[in-house]
């Protein structure tokens, strides 16, 4: 009886392990990840767009026999704000078994849900957000794929000084900026290390510096009646997907005339909503995002274009259209996670880490031309992602620089009249 009894033990234990199993890694031997991203709620549009990324990628990812011999397998998580951001990571590690959270799109959420995966020891794979706090806070098991917000102002103030001030007829020294931002940590991150940069390598004319909050402007009137005032060359602009077209709308209703306005990230005057809302009328404006189209795929190492032509070619099936920005960023930083898994062979935290700490991949290798080199506070190295302006003509943004990417040009430099730009 005793033996019976403890047959059947052994039996409900090694069914209930390999439901347990079955819960963490997916049925029929998939590897389930967490995804977390904003589906609902101001963020939604990009959100959505991250996912649909993440999507194509996965489904790539599987069709080349997926990851650590396993398909990969999602399970979802909206996280419209930073409470839902923490319950919802804790929840996919608790309750969905899952050991790697990849998202979140924003910076108003990153930290919220890495610090929630912290404490249940995961791996949290920020492929967006560039809150540059979220590097700096000793978290062992965060990683970032994406450039941060000091990176963007490198960026955007490099383009300034080196493309934008020799087609203006004047040394980055002589150029007025006034810098607008809304206030999260996205904004502030990005305008701060521009305005360092800025100042302190090429002595631009710092003539303003203004914060708002996204979510409650509704009227950008007294900040165009000072800027008018102040007459800069350049307008450095950190915005959302509301703000910035009003922010644009007003400026022309207002004859407010600047040399060039010029943005970081794959929202605002960097979203696709900028050019539906707009129209012909967005002419003009430069955002640092993700290559667009005349980006020269032949241009990268022949190990990034074939993965680049295969992704491309994934986001046309699907979509029908060029990859957006959303698209590239969650998309090459799932590759990027699938490279690190094929090669740690496993989701134990220190295994990973280790594989993560031995990539060294030069610009050019993978999705949208980034490199690899990962610092010890989990950061890749600004210096191998790779970013590009884009300009708006005609209803969309196309890669302008570095001209040796493109097979574009940029145009409306500087802008002139608003009914001059077409």
């Amino acid at each position: 009886m005793r033996r019976r009894a403890f047959f059947l033990a052994v039996v409900v234990l090694v069914a209930l392990t390999g439901w347990l199993a079955a819960s963490v890694h997916g049925q029929s031997g998939e590897y389930n990840i967490g995804v977390h991203e904003p589906l609902t709620g101001p963020l939604a549009g990009e959100g959505k767009r991250h996912l649909e990324g993440l999507e194509i990628v996965r489904d790539m990812i599987n069709e080349r026999g997926g990851v650590m011999g396993r398909k990969l397998a999602f399970a979802v998580a909206d996280a419209p704000d930073p409470t839902a951001a923490a319950t919802e990571a804790t929840r996919l590690i608790t309750r969905e078994g899952v050991r790697i959270i990849v998202g979140t799109f924003s910076s108003r959420l990153c930290g919220a849900a890495s610090e929630a995966a912290a404490r249940h020891n995961a791996i949290y794979w920020e492929t967006s957000c560039v809150d540059p706090r979220y590097s700096t806070r000793g978290l062992k098991n965060a990683y970032r794929t994406e450039i941060d917000a000091t990176g963007f102002g490198w960026y955007n103030v490099e383009f300034i000084a080196k493309h934008l001030a020799p087609r203006f007829g004047k040394k980055p020294s002589e150029l007025k900026i006034a810098f607008l931002s809304e206030d999260s940590s996205y904004g502030q991150g990005v305008t701060e290390a521009a305005r360092q940069r800025a100042k302190q390598e090429f002595k631009m004319q710092e003539v303003a510096a203004e914060y708002y909050n996204f979510q409650t402007i509704n009227d950008f009137t007294p900040v165009i009646v000072k800027f008018k005032q102040l007459q800069p060359d350049i307008v450095h602009h950190i915005a959302y997907t509301n703000d910035a077209p009003l922010f644009w709308r007003q400026a022309r209703e207002q004859d407010f005339l600047f040399k060039a306005l010029v943005h970081a990230g794959a929202t605002g005057y960097g979203g696709v909503d900028f050019g539906k809302a707009l129209g012909a009328n967005a002419n003009g404006v430069f955002a640092l995002l993700e290559p667009g189209p005349g980006f020269k795929i032949e241009a990268l190492r022949p190990e990034g274009q074939a993965i680049e032509k295969a992704f491309r070619d994934a986001i046309q099936k699907r979509t029908g259209s060029y990859p957006l920005g959303g698209h590239q960023l969650a998309g090459g930083g799932l590759w990027l996670l699938k490279v690190v898994l094929d090669r740690a062979k496993s989701d134990d935290p220190e295994k990973f880490r280790s594989a993560v700490m031995s990539l060294d991949l030069p610009v050019g290798s993978m999705i949208n031309g980034w490199g690899v080199k990962f610092a010890e506070n989990g950061q890749n190295s600004n210096e191998r992602v790779q970013h590009y302006m884009l300009q708006w003509q005609d209803g969309q943004l196309v890669t302008v620089w570095p001209e040796e990417f493109t097979t574009k040009r940029a145009k409306w430099i500087p802008l002139g009249a608003w009914d001059q730009r077409k």
